[in-house]
């Protein structure tokens, strides 16, 4: 008995993995586009907001179904089709940019759609990973694609600005495009492994609740999961209404808020960079709690920062943004280890969907307390949250011992690539 990861199917994902940044460079670029096109356009943050709902919504409503799909259909043909679907709708807004018919409503069915396809794109990739990349290495592949995503994100946006500068809208979606065409070549000559083998053809609903079953009755692991969804609830105040902190509460300048969001982006890179080169922690669960016990304590010294000390300010950003990765990475690598394989795209899927909730009702909810309480002390009742959150879980929990599953994973047929 062997796993089905080894240095062969790790070569191909390599190869795979490649395309899939180089797509996720292409995506970035479009995204800006529409949303600048949107702003540019309408000038209000109401559809600002429709366009970010409507991109989010697809996965929170769909992540248990398209979970099920990803573990009982050929991962390699729907990620392909997936992927084709949305070149097609790119190649879409292309023809209604050229042509002069774009409206907004377009954008948002495009979005919408977009948001589909990602609800199955994302899981069927994370249920990729375990079943290709050795255990010894998941960790640094995990923090190399927790960088590079970071990267992308980054480069995205400065290469469509700049593009805009030369080009019409249009032309510049032709990189999604172009992106697709790049990601399907190693795609194409890949070979996944199937995990299903052997197996009797159950029905759609049994595979269902059997996801649903494991992440109840894993010990901790539900724990694990709604852990991470109060902490993503707690960290979006700060993302959403960062920039309001610092130009209106803290009186700064455009530069002051550039100099401050270069440390958080800078120590978002390092940790990524950390976690990619190195074999990541052998106790990962209580590497996750010492991160998050760091992150929320970075979280209430911006929350303290003196009025106008901007070098305090970015100072407890780093401090946060360093740890995120290790947080999320160990995670990551904690859910792929201890989840069978063939169980891999419903509980990525659940787990996806859980954070992607967990942003919409914390940005809603951001405004209106902050009105009230001010930014400050919605920024400090939140970071003690998250450290009472985690003290809670840690003491009254199973939580501790979830990364002590046994391993599903160690123990399973090599089977034949698809």
């Amino acid at each position: 008995m062997e796993t089905p990861a080894n240095e062969t199917t790790f070569k191909d994902y390599l190869a795979f993995f490649a395309g899939q940044q180089a797509s996720l460079l292409g995506s970035s670029v479009a995204q800006f586009v529409i949303i600048w096109w949107i702003t540019i356009t309408t000038e209000s943050t109401m559809y600002l907001s429709v366009a970010a709902f409507l991109g989010l919504t697809p996965m929170i409503i769909l992540s248990p179904v398209t979970g099920v799909f990803a573990d009982r259909w050929n991962r390699k043909l729907l990620i392909g089709v997936v992927d084709f679907l949305q070149a097609l709708t790119a190649l879409g807004v292309i023809f209604l940019f050229w042509a002069g018919m774009v409206s907004v409503f377009h954008i948002f069915v495009v979005l919408a759609l977009r948001g589909v396809f990602q609800a199955f794109h994302m899981p069927t990739v994370s249920a990729i990973t375990p079943l290709m990349v050795p255990q010894d290495k998941l960790s640094r592949i995990n923090g190399l694609s927790y960088l590079l995503n970071g990267v992308m994100t980054i480069i995205g946006p400065v290469l469509a600005a700049l593009l805009l500068a030369f080009w019409q809208i249009y032309q510049v979606l032709w990189i999604d495009v172009a992106t697709f065409l790049i990601a399907l070549v190693p795609l194409l000559l890949i070979r996944i492994p199937p995990v299903k083998i052997g197996r009797e053809k159950s029905s759609f609903r049994k595979e269902f609740t059997e996801g649903f079953g494991f992440i109840k009755n894993g010990k901790g692991f539900m724990t694990l999961l709604m852990l991470a969804t109060v902490l993503n609830f707690l960290l979006t105040p700060l993302f959403t209404l960062f920039s309001y902190f610092v130009m209106i509460d803290h009186a700064g300048t455009a530069q002051e808020f550039a100099f401050v969001s270069a440390f958080v982006n800078g120590g978002i890179l390092a940790g990524g960079l950390l976690m990619s080169v190195s074999k990541g922690f052998k106790d990962k669960m209580v590497a996750t709690a010492l991160s998050i016990y760091v992150i929320f304590v970075g979280y209430a010294l911006i929350a303290l920062t003196p009025m106008g000390m901007f070098w305090f300010m970015a100072l407890g950003g780093l401090i946060m943004a360093v740890c995120l990765p290790i947080a999320n990475v160990s995670t990551q690598t904690i859910v792929q280890t201890v989840v069978p394989l063939e169980m891999q795209g419903r509980v990525n899927a659940v787990t996806i969907g859980l954070a992607s909730a967990a942003q919409p009702l914390g940005m809603i909810l951001a405004g209106i307390i902050a009105g009230t309480i001010g930014t400050a002390n919605l920024f400090l009742a939140c970071a003690l949250l998250g450290i009472i959150a985690m003290t809670g879980a840690w003491f009254l929990t199973d939580v501790k011992y979830v990364d002590k599953m046994k391993n599903p994973n160690a123990t399973v047929n090599n089977p034949q690539a698809e």
